[in-house]
């Protein structure tokens, strides 16, 4: 009789927490919604001084070798970037502009966020700040630099480098959730070879 009313209680806590999860979902994908739905004005160079300088708690470098020229490889990053990541379809651009100063918004089912592109090197260099996301409590503000570097035997190395800060729990160092991260996005980064060919 004992293990019924725990098998009840167990049954019991595994509804309540898949209706928590759920639940998370459906809030996560009304604000990625409601970002994407909202127009979101540039920032100025002091608030993105600030992002840039802020000690991030958060910081990762990835680098991938691609048997493709650097524009090959660029194309898929400005015109297709991370489609190839399950939940997000990609990043659109408001405008043609494509320079420091536009704001562009990295579309997803359960995450979106507002970028600003702080440097423009086509082919070479990409840099942006994440000026607003739909869930600021984990993920405040953060940067993304993708360094392109063609070699001697005209293929492409990528550096991407991501880092960030949540708005609560900022004093916590998350640099070592790299060592999990990194596989994780070592696949994206293969995935992407597929996109441009």
């Amino acid at each position: 009789m004992v293990w019924l009313v725990l098998l009840g209680s167990a049954l019991g806590a595994l509804v309540v927490a898949a209706g928590a999860g759920l639940a998370a979902v459906v809030v996560a994908q009304r604000r990625a919604a409601r970002l994407l739905g909202t127009e979101i004005p540039p920032v100025d160079d002091q608030a993105i001084l600030l992002i840039e300088t802020r000690r991030p708690t958060f910081r990762m470098t990835v680098e991938q070798h691609f048997p493709a020229l650097p524009w090959e490889v660029w194309s898929a990053l400005e015109d297709g970037a991370f489609t190839w990541i399950p939940m997000i379809e990609g990043v659109t651009y408001r405008d043609q502009r494509r320079g420091p100063g536009t704001v562009r918004t990295l579309d997803g089912i359960v995450f979106a966020a507002a970028e600003q592109v702080t440097r423009r090197d086509p082919h070479t260099r990409l840099s942006v700040a994440g000026i607003k996301t739909s869930i600021p409590l984990l993920i405040e503000s953060y940067t993304m630099d993708f360094d392109l570097t063609e070699t001697s035997d005209g293929t492409t190395v990528l550096r991407w480098t991501i880092a960030g800060r949540p708005a609560i729990f900022a004093f916590l160092r998350l640099s070592w959730t790299a060592l999990f991260l990194r596989p994780f996005v070592r696949v994206v980064l293969g995935r992407w070879a597929n996109y441009y060919r």
